[in-house]
């Protein structure tokens, strides 16, 4: 709660709270009617946490880029996958493959891309849209992170990626439509 004092007083210094038993100058116009002394704090925004999560995917990403360049640079390796549709494909692939579109739609700054593969709960947050979204990946690197496994239970499941800062664990909800990135 803060201090709210009406337009036709003067003006208090910021931060100032007045101390107990304070009563104001009685020369002072009245308070207009209906107006609250106090008023509720305005509701943070979230920013920095999304923020501090793409900062630490960044991470993740350069670690897994120094890894993978490490481990695959004396054996060269290419593997063909054939086309497969959703149903096709177990529930570790296709959380596999949301990773893989989080990251594309992060790295193409693609919120248009990013918002079907998130969680009802994650889209319904104040702090989800579009300006946020771009001035979080604006403040951030690109994103490189791979799946090191998976753990379904039921319609939730955990997934280990690594990427340049380390690894981190992911929670996934499985939706109507499919897995969604669920990490609010």
């Amino acid at each position: 709660m803060r201090f709210n004092p009406p337009p036709n007083w003067p003006p208090a210094p910021p931060g100032w709270t007045p101390p107990p038993g304070w009563q104001p100058d009685a020369s002072w116009p009245p308070v207009p009617p209906g107006w609250q002394l106090w008023v509720s704090d305005p509701p943070r925004r979230k920013t920095g946490l999304i923020i501090a999560a793409a900062l630490a995917a960044t991470l993740l990403v350069v670690v897994g880029v120094v890894v993978a360049i490490a481990m695959t640079r004396d054996t060269p390796q290419v593997t063909v996958t054939p086309p497969t549709t959703t149903n096709e494909l177990s529930d570790e692939q296709q959380i596999e493959d949301v990773v893989s579109r989080f990251q594309d739609a992060w790295n193409d700054e693609d919120f248009s891309g990013f918002e079907p593969i998130v969680c009802q709960e994650m889209r319904e947050a104040e702090e989800f849209n579009e300006s946020d979204f771009l001035e979080a990946r604006q403040e951030s690197d690109e994103m490189d992170i791979s799946v090191t496994s998976v753990d379904v239970d039921g319609d939730s499941a955990t997934a280990s990626v690594k990427g340049s800062g380390g690894s981190r664990d992911i929670p996934f909800l499985r939706e109507a439509d499919g897995w969604k990135w669920c990490d609010p």
